[in-house]
């Protein structure tokens, strides 16, 4: 039996190892109550030790409450592993971190992550909880790497009656769920739970689907404009397609944002704030401003924000912007908002503002640009061949012209003939019937 004497230093507790040893304790600045409770406790102990017996259940609960100070006194003294070792020897299954990474909330610099990527981290919580469950993360190999990508494959969404087999997950959806994964993985090795990431060979990068690319034209978005049933929606649609703004940064955009006097909005983008300066940027006011300027007019009073109908809980707001669309005699198109982003940007670019500079006020790299949001439509057709057919045309009369005054047919001396494209080093083709014939024109015929 432990027992508990006193000293001129406080009380003491000795006790019988279970390997026979006498061994004491030093309970500096506890009570005698405290003492004697404490030794109880090393008794259960020692019987539990000598015994190879689980401990009682009032002494682990009182082991996991007491502070780590004791703790280490009576790991010290070989009753209790101590708590750094075993936290170093438990296995780190794969939920428990999963779990405290999302708790954390930062990103691989430090920093605190976005809403929507905590949100993305959830959802592959949900993948990995399905498909490999909390198992020891050293355990995970690259074969059950390789299995996950497979479950992910056969995955259907919730079947419906247009869609009866259920929706799969689209290739670029599998490779961004693996991506995901992999920082998760690579969080682990960081913290040197794991050797090598089990993800690291899976293919992960994005590529890039312009298979839904749409362009929503002027007129279109003059129609839809028209058919906004508020000021409230008008500004929401023309900061969508007029401003390049994301679906969710009208939410952000307050009334001190508008600098009315400098021609520019100050956009929040809660997506990008985690890199280094990107957590805001300047876009023109551009055809905005009378929008802007009815919502100001029309706005409740004392409100700080430009959208006040929606709040940013409401993220669903296709349905409704789908019956706009149809009310203006149009069918709605895919990836609504994204694409009414893309127009915006392919617009910029067509009236000759360099791509940098777009770039820089949609808020991404030339890359992203040219890879996901830079369209190529009908309208750049029909505008290079009326421009390329105005220009002939041009070209044909200056050319006709020329040879009337001169007198010139066709000549064996060697003269250089008048070129049909002025400015250039071109000489004429051979001799008979010529033409030019621009893409999308009749041909233009010409006998020398």
């Amino acid at each position: 039996m432990a027992s508990v004497t006193k000293d001129s230093r406080g009380y003491r507790v000795f006790f019988v190892s279970p390997e026979g040893k006498r061994r004491s304790i030093r309970l500096s600045g506890f009570s005698k109550a405290q003492a004697l409770q404490i030794g109880r406790h090393v008794d259960e102990l020692v019987m539990a030790g000598t015994s190879a017996q689980p401990i009682g259940r009032q002494t682990a609960l009182w082991l996991s409450e007491i502070g780590d100070r004791l703790h280490d006194k009576l790991a010290s003294a070989g009753l209790v592993e101590s708590r750094t070792r075993a936290a170093e020897s438990a296995p780190a299954l794969l939920m428990d971190f999963v779990e405290s990474f999302i708790a954390d909330g930062k990103t691989a610099q430090g920093l605190p992550a976005a809403k929507m990527t905590i949100a993305k981290w959830k959802t592959v919580r949900g993948h990995l909880r399905s498909h490999i469950g909390n198992r020891d993360i050293t355990s995970i190999a690259r074969q059950d790497a390789r299995q996950f990508r497979r479950a992910l494959e056969r995955h259907r969404f919730a079947r419906t009656k247009t869609n009866p087999e259920g929706r799969p997950l689209s290739e670029n959806a599998i490779r961004k769920i693996i991506g995901t994964t992999k920082v998760i993985f690579n969080a682990a090795r960081r913290l040197g739970l794991i050797e090598h990431n089990p993800f690291e060979f899976e293919v992960s990068s994005v590529r890039p689907n312009r298979s839904r690319d749409f362009f929503v034209t002027s007129d279109m978005a003059a129609k839809i404009l028209d058919a906004c049933p508020d000021a409230q929606w008008r500004v929401m649609f023309a900061l969508w397609r007029l401003a390049g703004l994301r679906k969710m940064e009208i939410f952000d955009l307050g009334w001190d944002d508008i600098l009315w006097d400098r021609g520019r909005i100050l956009v929040t983008s809660s997506k990008t704030a985690h890199h280094d300066g990107k957590g805001s940027r300047f876009v023109p006011i551009g055809g905005v401003l009378p929008y802007l300027q009815v919502a100001s007019r029309t706005a409740p009073e004392g409100s700080e924000n430009v959208v006040t109908r929606f709040a940013r809980s409401n993220s669903n707001l296709d349905k409704p912007m789908k019956q706009i669309i149809e009310r203006a005699g149009l069918n709605p198109w895919p990836k609504l908002f994204n694409n009414l982003r893309s127009s915006c940007e392919t617009e910029w670019l067509d009236a000759g503002i360099p791509a940098h500079v777009v770039a820089n006020w949609l808020g991404h790299s030339v890359k992203v640009q040219n890879d996901n949001y830079a369209q190529v439509d009908d309208h750049h057709f029909d505008r290079f061949n009326a421009a390329a057919g105005s220009q002939v045309v041009r070209q044909v009369v200056q050319y006709t012209r020329e040879l009337r005054e001169t007198g010139e047919t066709e000549t064996n001396d060697g003269r250089e003939k008048p070129s049909v494209f002025r400015g250039h080093s071109h000489e004429l083709p051979p001799k008979g019937n010529r033409r030019l014939v621009p893409t999308g024109l009749e041909p233009v015929t010409f006998r020398m």
